[in-house]
């Protein structure tokens, strides 16, 4: 990550000042930083009381989240009751006509790729062996086809997202294939995602090639890169800490817009949630959730970041203002 204090607004607003912050903690609990990072951060905090505030918050709900590994699991309280009406109104009939097919109940759900060789289901963290000495660690929601053979080792990524560690091999290349784009690796670890026809790949060691209808990249260690079939987007420094929290249960997340944190949890918790204004959808926050508490996950990002929850059932959930 690039922190550059010396372009930033004076004077600084709010919004701004929490997007400072947020960069220079993950630059902190990301990486090892220079003397002179060091330094530009001191001068940062020092610059203005707020920067100090904004800072010692992000601190104390880093903190905080190892105090929610310990919390008890509360009890479910039960839904409220389909409102057709209410649902109509918020501009989503449609979804709510279909509510009892099995079909949609199953899209809700997350449920999806009945036939891959290997999925898991939503919230559920799996880690496999592959026939070549390799691994992968599949977060929820994620579904793989695999083909191996004396000459080959491939794999396919219909959904989700997979942390894969990859061992040399006779017969070359490991190769991942996505609807983006394909990933090759000879050896190495890193992570690879699926959303749709996008996928975006952090490396975190070695380095891994990526290949899609028109053009080839290499990334290398510690190196992030989002990409698709027709369009490549620029190499990024990779925020590993972030990326790999679900590793070790968490869902970490530094200036981030709400609607991309929406889109994290439908790999964790059953359910679709919809964010209909798209100011508050393009909100940008910092949160940490813990995933062995999937029904304590909207409570904490409702009092976390002063927003209003909406459910019908305990499938469907807006996200409102406030």
């Amino acid at each position: 990550m690039s922190v550059e204090p010396a372009r930033m607004p004076s004077p600084a607003q709010p919004d701004d000042i929490s997007h400072q912050a947020s960069e220079w903690f993950a630059l902190i609990q990301g990486d090892t930083p220079s003397q002179a990072e060091r330094d530009q951060l001191a001068a940062w905090l020092q610059a203005d009381p707020r920067h100090a505030q904004a800072f010692a918050d992000l601190e104390r709900l880093w903190a905080a989240s190892a105090a929610l590994l310990a919390q008890p699991r509360p009890a479910v309280a039960q839904p409220p009751a389909l409102s057709r009406r209410r649902f109509v109104g918020l501009g989503i009939a449609a979804c709510t006509a279909a509510l009892t097919t099995s079909a949609t109940t199953l899209w809700l759900k997350g449920a999806g790729s009945p036939f891959a060789d290997v999925r898991t289901a939503v919230g559920e963290r799996r880690t496999l062996q592959l026939p070549d000495g390799s691994s992968v660690e599949l977060a929820g929601n994620t579904a793989l086809n695999l083909d191996f053979s004396g000459t080959r080792r491939s794999v396919e990524l219909l959904r989700g997202e997979a942390f894969f560690n990859v061992v040399p091999d006779a017969s070359g290349d490991l190769s991942i294939n996505t609807e983006a784009g394909r990933v090759l690796a000879r050896e190495g670890e890193f992570c690879l995602s699926c959303d749709g026809d996008t996928a975006t790949l952090s490396v975190s060691r070695h380095a891994v090639q990526v290949i899609t209808t028109n053009q080839q990249t290499e990334l290398g260690e510690g190196l992030s890169l989002r990409f698709s079939a027709m369009q490549t987007g620029a190499i990024q420094r990779a925020e590993l800490d972030q990326v790999l929290a679900w590793r070790n249960g968490r869902l970490v997340f530094f200036d981030t817009p709400l609607l991309t944190v929406v889109n994290e949890l439908q790999r964790w918790r059953e359910g679709k949630i919809f964010i209909p204004d798209q100011k508050l959808a393009a909100r940008r926050v910092s949160l940490i959730l813990n995933l062995n508490r999937p029904d304590q996950m909207l409570d904490v990002l409702s009092r976390a970041l002063a927003v209003r929850m909406t459910q019908y059932t305990d499938l469907v959930t807006l996200i409102h203002s406030a």
